[in-house]
């Protein structure tokens, strides 16, 4: 889909006033977002959206990304961190629907630094994954994408971030970069 190109951003703060932890019986005045949203352009004209809010009733840790496409979809959930969910237009009619791919298979990357398949991995494991990753590219002189983030990425998603702050103060589109 290409870079991100153009985005549209809003925040709320929906609680003005929190209690202070250092001065008991104290409310400050709140600095911060409670919830956002973006509106993202791509390069080939794909669009996406971005959200996140300190208010979802009943979440835990949600973080989701859904990726779809003209032949299917993909989607992930932090809270649940084993699985994939994966849609496939191709599927025949009696099978059609998302269906749930464990990725604590042999096959999957690192699977074979842990315990036998099947076995529930945590939070932590991907952190250990990832330093795993990073040392070894520096150990052995290989760029860390695709399956890392490099400075270019964190650039770029920089410019990005920065963008949507303009959008929010200006209430208009602005272009990346």
């Amino acid at each position: 889909v290409g870079e991100i190109t153009d985005v549209v951003g809003l925040t709320k703060t929906f609680v003005e006033e929190r209690p202070l932890s250092e001065n008991k019986g104290k409310k400050g005045k709140v600095d911060v977002d409670d919830a956002f949203i973006a509106l993202l352009k791509f390069q080939n004209g794909a669009i996406g959206s971005v959200e996140a809010s300190r208010f979802c009733a009943g979440r835990k840790n949600f973080e989701r990304l859904e990726i779809h496409g003209t032949e299917g979809s993909i989607n992930f959930n932090l809270e649940r961190l084993n699985e994939l969910e994966l849609y496939e237009r191709k599927d025949p009619p009696d099978a059609m629907g998302f269906r749930n791919i464990s990725v604590t298979e042999a096959v999957h990357p690192y699977w074979d630094k842990w315990w036998p398949h099947g076995h529930q991995i945590g939070w932590e494991h991907t952190f250990i994954h990832e330093i795993h990753h990073l040392i070894d590219c520096i150990v052995n002189g290989r760029d860390v994408s695709p399956l890392g983030a490099s400075f270019y990425d964190g650039w770029k998603t920089n410019l990005v971030m920065d963008a949507i702050l303009e959008s929010v103060a200006t209430g208009k589109w602005v272009s990346v970069g």
